[in-house]
């Protein structure tokens, strides 16, 4: 009887949570990040202050469980941001594209008050694949190459955000102009 109510409990737990992570994500298409309350969400989730605290313990929890589930399958994507700026890659814009096709997580990638947030999620996820082949390249100190890191992620987010609805004939002119631009860029490092 105990592994049957554990069981119940266990589905309750995941749909609670998977409700205020749905609503957050409605939220935040919705209005900035800054302007949800608990309050807010829990109506649009359509349970009480209790039960939110009883799984989470503020909105920021759950925005950090939700980039978990989005970044949970992106590790090879991820290690790509960095595409398109080494002599003779093209990139495929893997990242760029995911955003693209995961309509789902879209607001929380382009909010701009979690964008801070994201944009170091991202970056220690990364990082390390980037920082090796960028440093083999350029020469570049760590404190640069982070920089430029950074730059990267925050341009690629940009870039998506304002682009995310262009046909793929415009999208593809946009990457073959941003491939050019970073390969001259870094080239000159």
């Amino acid at each position: 009887m105990e592994e049957k109510n554990s069981r119940k409990t266990d589905r309750r737990t995941m749909y609670t949570r998977m409700v205020v992570k749905e609503a957050l994500l409605t939220l935040l298409g919705e209005m900035d990040f800054s302007e949800i309350t608990v309050a807010g969400l829990c109506r649009e989730a359509e349970i009480n202050r209790g039960t939110f605290y009883l799984h989470y313990n503020g909105i920021d929890q759950v925005v950090e469980e939700l980039l978990d589930d989005a970044l949970a399958n992106s590790h090879s994507v991820l290690q790509q941001i960095g595409c398109g700026i080494s002599a003779g890659e093209k990139c495929g814009y893997p990242f760029c594209q995911f955003l693209r096709e995961n309509k789902k997580y879209q607001a929380l990638f382009f909010s701009d008050s979690l964008r801070p947030y994201v944009i170091r999620r991202v970056a220690d996820i990364s990082k390390d694949h980037l920082a090796v082949r960028l440093k083999a390249e350029t020469g570049c100190s760590e404190k640069i190459l982070q920089a430029l890191y950074h730059f990267q992620i925050n341009g690629c987010l940009s870039i998506c955000k304002r682009y995310v609805d262009v046909p793929d004939e415009d999208w593809a002119e946009i990457q073959q102009a941003v491939d050019r631009f970073l390969k001259t860029g870094f080239q000159n490092l």
